[in-house]
């Protein structure tokens, strides 16, 4: 139906296709099959996704989505690696830098480009994006898979933040910039 519907085309399709488009947000209490969908819709058509993604609507579902990923991440490139350490590091590391990655891309978004959004909008696209965890610990792709997740944070505050895709893009690198500057602060002040 809905397919034909969207054949069909006029403001009717579009609706029904928008519709669509928010069911495949992450909804826990139907977790496997949410999980999947939400997933395949991130990783296969990201644009239409992003698109269609709340802007608002509570921490909850997009936080869990984000652990659900990085729990398989760390599982499986944890079992590769057989580090139990390297395994809390990574989950501990992989829960707090996209809540600190989206402070900081609202805070540029909103401050330097002068765009409208909240917190939670740019926490929504760096959860939304963790679905590249689910690839990105293959061997000799996952670096590839990395930069995926650059592209869907972009794709992701471009439509979430309504700016152009390239200011999105500087925005992640200035982002990169103020994490390298930070680490070789903590370097030098650490020795």
């Amino acid at each position: 139906m809905a397919d034909l519907l969207r054949r069909i085309g006029g403001r009717g399709g579009n609706r029904l296709e928008m519709n669509e488009h928010l069911i495949n947000e992450f909804d826990p209490k139907n977790f496997f099959s949410s999980f999947f969908r939400t997933s395949k819709a991130i990783l296969l058509s990201p644009k239409m996704f992003f698109q269609g993604m709340r802007r608002d609507g509570g921490f909850q579902n997009p936080f869990l989505y984000l652990l659900s990923c990085i729990v398989f991440h760390v599982l499986i490139f944890g079992l590769l690696q057989k580090d139990p350490l390297f395994m809390l590091r990574s989950l501990t590391l992989g829960l707090i830098f996209p809540l600190i990655t989206a402070g900081i891309l609202f805070l540029i978004i909103t401050k330097v480009f002068k765009a409208s959004g909240s917190y939670e909008t740019a926490f929504r696209v760096n959860a939304y994006a963790s679905a590249v965890n689910l690839l990105s610990w293959l061997p000799l792709i996952g670096l590839l898979f990395e930069f995926c997740r650059i592209y869907l944070i972009v794709l992701g505050l471009s439509f979430a933040f309504s700016i152009k895709m390239t200011r999105a893009f500087l925005a992640i690198l200035l982002t990169m910039a103020i994490y390298i500057m930070a680490a070789g602060a903590i370097s030098h002040f650490t020795g």
